[in-house]
């Protein structure tokens, strides 16, 4: 074999070993949890899907084992929830600022991998666009580059998250905390408090209305005050956001983590964020129905 050829075979080689490492996650020993008959005030709540910028990649990059030939588009954005006259935003995408934000602190070797093809963000398209209601305050799924990049464009709403993720906002830095996103004293933190209630397997949660339509539960793992949200809406599907316990519902389906570079860098405790995808993995098996929804899989979002 001449030299050439042999040289791209070994690098084909090592390409292969490097994008099938396992990363199996071990299953729950505890049975998933039916969850709760859908409310009767489902009919007052709404949802609203915001999408501040995407970007395609490899489906490798995104699970354990996954395609090297299949693409994967991530999505940024967030929700908006309505209840009655109440309304919230959960996440902010991509605001007004994320050019200066991701140039300043975005550490220059992790800028090629995690390049952005931007859109509007969520305050312009609210401004904009008279379908979407007003948010009175804002939940973060957790507070990594990507979810809190917008909340400097609300400088009028509490930014709301429990006490753990406003330690690991403190005390965290780039590349999962951004100085440039956190720490203007203009931003109206506030911090909540789950009860110690069951909800579909969590043992932490918060029931926001206390009419069963929006709960949120306790994903501590890729960050150590990660939230997710099952919302039970107008239009009859139950969902579940998951934030970025998974990129990729392969991930819940399969029983995934993350591909292995990226599951290094962006999971703050791997062991915690196995659990949750063994339970996720679980609950989906128990509701055929749910509607799982990861952060960053535009798949999940149409």
């Amino acid at each position: 074999m001449k030299k050439p050829i042999k040289t791209l075979v070994i690098l084909f080689v090592i390409v292969l070993i490097f994008f099938k490492i396992p990363g199996n996650v071990t299953p729950s020993e505890v049975i998933g949890e039916k969850l709760p008959p859908l409310s009767s005030d489902s009919k007052d709540v709404s949802v609203y899907f915001i999408k501040t910028a995407h970007v395609k990649t490899l489906d490798a990059l995104t699970v354990a084992q996954g395609s090297l030939f299949n693409s994967f588009e991530i999505v940024h954005g967030g929700i908006l929830i309505q209840h009655l006259d109440d309304v919230f935003l959960f996440d902010t995408g991509l605001g007004n600022k994320i050019d200066k934000q991701f140039d300043e602190d975005m550490p220059f070797w992790l800028k090629p991998l995690m390049g952005y093809e931007k859109g509007e963000s969520i305050v312009e398209q609210i401004n904009k666009n008279q379908i979407f209601p007003q948010p009175n305050r804002i939940y973060l799924s957790h507070a990594h580059w990507d979810h809190a990049s917008g909340i400097v464009d609300f400088p009028d709403l509490d930014i709301i998250v429990p006490a753990k993720e406003m330690n690991f906002i403190k005390t965290g830095k780039p590349p999962s905390i951004f100085p440039s996103q956190v720490n203007s004293k203009e931003i109206k933190w506030k911090e909540f408090t789950f009860n110690n209630e069951n909800y579909a397997g969590f043992d932490k949660s918060l029931d926001l209305y206390g009419d069963g339509t929006v709960v949120f539960v306790s994903l501590s793992g890729h960050t150590p005050g990660s939230i997710g949200m099952f919302v039970n809406a107008a239009d009859g599907v139950r969902r579940f956001f998951v934030g970025d316990a998974v990129w990729n519902l392969e991930s819940v389906k399969k029983l995934k983590r993350k591909f292995w570079f990226s599951s290094n860098i962006v999971d703050n405790n791997k062991n915690e964020t196995d659990k949750i995808i063994a339970k996720l993995h679980a609950l989906l098996q128990k509701n055929p129905e749910l509607k799982i929804i990861p952060a960053h899989d535009l798949s999940t979002w149409k």
